[in-house]
């Protein structure tokens, strides 16, 4: 068993008439993981990032880098698209089991780098 410690950060001075400063972290019991990968992932169809889920998990997903600076990653969870990563962007998000995750590159193709954390519950 391991502990995974995600911390989401949001500051701004001017987003809204006050100034923004949010934190929030977890500690996070997790089995197993994969290694952080890098896919390249192509526009035009759907390629699969995580084919299998057997578990409930944690997922890392960034875009770090395309041709082209305005494209982004449709990220598919089960069929359905849910999220939509720019370059540069990243997601962390639970997944239920039995979920696979698909991408397609808008745009121009994309690199994504992501990893799996199997939570132990």
């Amino acid at each position: 068993m391991a502990t995974l410690t995600p911390t989401l950060t949001l500051t701004s001075s001017d987003v809204a008439s006050d100034a923004l400063s949010i934190s929030s972290t977890d500690s996070l019991s997790v089995t197993a993981s994969t290694n952080i990968s890098r896919k390249s992932i192509a526009t035009g169809s759907a390629q699969a990032v995580l084919a299998s889920n057997s578990s409930f998990s944690y997922v890392y997903m960034k875009v770090i880098s395309s041709s082209n600076s305005a494209s982004w990653v449709q990220v598919l969870l089960g069929g359905d698209a849910k999220l939509k990563i720019r370059v540069g962007e990243f997601a962390f998000f639970p997944l239920y089991s039995s979920q696979a995750i698909t991408a397609e590159a808008q745009t121009a193709a994309c690199v994504v780098e992501y990893a799996q954390y199997v939570a132990n519950v």
